[in-house]
């Protein structure tokens, strides 16, 4: 009729997490992941490009109105005829999803490019969770044509890969 103490084990868990820290970009890591992506994944970003595609979008995601996640929000800044570049996840069932989007960005004249994981993407982003989908727009905190300080941060990332995705992808909008 009395208390019974429980014993705890107050040992810390020093087991990490692989899959947390940063996006996967090694050779046989990536190959798997381009296997497991589906059907309409082209023009899949080869293993270079996607490290920076992960870079841009990790110093987009800094700054708050540089990036739209998701769907619904990337639809409406392309129907406002944002630009930018749109970044795909290749991992994505149903494809039904959002197979739409490749076209409307053909038709915007927006360049778009698939990266094979969502995980990656999410991870990339700063978060936790999966993005199958983001526009990343122009600003002035890592694009080098709009700064005059670009030979000391490194930001001609966005035009680099501006320049990248628009050879992937030849614009079909005559103007």
């Amino acid at each position: 009729m009395g208390k019974k103490s429980l014993a705890l084990d107050e040992t810390m868990d020093t087991t990490v997490n692989e899959e947390a820290g940063a996006p996967v970009t090694d050779k046989d890591a990536y190959e798997e992941q381009c296997a497991l992506a589906n059907e309409i994944a082209s023009p899949m970003a080869n293993r270079k490009l996607a490290k920076k595609v992960y870079k841009l979008v990790k110093k987009a995601s800094a700054v708050k109105t540089a990036v739209r996640f998701g769907i619904a929000d990337v639809s409406k800044g392309l129907r406002k005829n944002e630009k930018g570049i749109v970044v795909l996840a290749g991992n994505v069932t149903p494809i039904d999803i959002y197979s739409h989007v490749p076209a409307f960005c053909e038709e915007k004249g927006v360049p778009y490019v698939y990266t094979p994981s969502r995980e990656s993407l999410g991870l990339a982003a700063g978060f936790r969770r999966s993005i199958i989908i983001l526009l990343i727009r122009p600003n002035a905190a890592y694009q080098a044509s709009l700064l005059w300080f670009d030979f000391l941060c490194n930001s001609e990332l966005y035009d680099e890969l501006f320049e990248a995705c628009n050879l992937l992808v030849p614009n079909t909008k005559e103007n």
